[in-house]
């Protein structure tokens, strides 16, 4: 846990405070597997350690892989977290439900004895999947897939670890380091472009041991000696409803990213993880908010922010982090729009837009290519409050090595 120094930085400078530490610092669990438009744990660690106390509630209704949520509990704050896309809820369940080692290690022993004797049919496997991994490997994951039960935390968590190692680039010497033939670890190309890959290349699918792989990255996460629970998640569509006893409690913060304009389609490019969740990739894509229209955009944040007024407390505070976008040669200040046309008109008070310059390749953005909306350099804080209320002063941080606590 980082301890408050005494200095203090302006709000302009407040990036410089997180942007000074190494951009591997962070608990391992962070690193579980990877997220498309993920803000650093630094981000997150600073901004909870600074608006809010010991033992009072963050949300994250775009929770991603839960970054927001792991920092919360590591700063000894509760945290609420929601997503609609399915695969964000199980990795987000993952960093609140944390097993303890044993748990796992028991757990995963299980699996493998039941195995033995299991009969599993990988016949039915479609062909994209089928053509990254070796039929003894697929049919562990075919197994792990029935097997999982994700209202279990200990069988989530085992289910998360294994989303992100569902592919991954191979070592130089040709080790893998995922169960896949070498892939990129940060998303999955398309199944014809993966196959003609495989085709030029010759490559061959590695014999992976599933569990045992898991087994050695579980070991990696520096897990507590004691399973922790700190707090809820939930699959829910942010302009929806809030759940009636989040609207009765309130929370102290709200953290968050939510989608930015037409930028990147979860789906798509999670096809793989996807069907390890027994979901269709499209079908998730359809349920997200993706939209090129500025007009449709603003629309979706006017309703997320109706629903935020619901929850955060009428002395707390919703930070959004919202990246700037191009459209051929206009640059979008994206949340100063947000503020101007969603959260101005609805009342809600300013305390500041920050400005937060992402170092140049920190973004991954070949993707996105000639899309009409595409990501910046500029992330950017929006900050404000139900009503005028006043702010904390910005502090400056000692950024211990980050640790789970029981």
């Amino acid at each position: 846990m980082s301890t408050i120094l005494e200095s203090k930085v302006s709000l302009d400078a407040i990036p410089m405070n997180w942007r000074v530490v190494p951009r591997r610092w962070g608990h391992p669990l962070h690193s579980m597997c990877s997220y498309f438009a993920m803000f650093p744990p630094q981000l997150a660690h600073y901004l909870i350690a600074w608006l809010t106390s010991q033992g009072e509630t963050i949300y994250d209704p775009f929770s991603g892989r839960g970054t927001s949520a792991l920092e919360a509990i590591m700063l000894d704050r509760k945290a609420y977290a929601s997503d609609l896309n399915p695969m964000a809820t199980v990795l987000t369940k993952a960093k609140l439900d944390i097993p303890s080692q044993k748990q796992l290690n028991q757990r995963l022993d299980n699996l493998i004895s039941i195995l033995k004797d299991a009969t599993v049919d990988i016949s039915n496997t479609p062909p994209d999947i089928a053509m990254l991994y070796s039929a003894d490997t697929l049919r562990q994951l075919v197994f792990m897939k029935s097997e999982l039960n994700v209202n279990s935390f200990v069988d989530n968590f085992i289910l998360a670890s294994a989303l992100g190692t569902m592919h991954a680039n191979h070592t130089k010497s040709g080790e893998a380091r995922g169960f896949s033939i070498s892939m990129p670890n940060t998303f999955a190309m398309s199944p014809a472009y993966v196959r003609r890959y495989i085709s030029e290349h010759g490559l061959t699918q590695p014999e992976v041991n599933v569990f045992e792989m898991l087994r050695l990255k579980i070991q990696r996460f520096d897990l507590p000696e004691r399973p922790i629970h700190g707090g809820k998640s939930w699959q829910q569509d942010a302009t929806a409803i809030a759940p009636a006893w989040l609207r009765k409690e309130k929370v102290k913060l709200v953290l968050t990213s939510p989608p930015y304009l037409e930028v990147i389609k979860y789906g798509k490019y999670n096809w793989v993880r996807l069907w390890l969740l027994g979901q269709e990739a499209k079908a998730v894509d359809d349920t997200l908010m993706a939209s090129s229209s500025m007009a449709r955009y603003i629309e979706f944040m006017s309703a997320f922010l109706l629903q935020m007024r619901e929850v955060v407390a009428d002395d707390g505070y919703v930070c959004l982090v919202i990246g700037d976008v191009r459209r051929n040669d206009e640059h979008i200040n994206l949340a100063k729009a947000v503020w101007e046309l969603a959260a101005e008109p609805q009342g809600w008070y300013l305390h500041s837009i920050i400005a937060d310059e992402l170092p140049l390749g920190v973004k991954v953005s070949r993707i996105w290519k000639n899309n009409i909306g595409r990501a910046t350099k500029t992330d950017r804080l929006l900050l404000m409050s139900p009503h005028k209320v006043s702010i904390p002063e910005a502090i400056t941080l000692d950024w211990d090595k980050p640790s789970l606590r029981n």
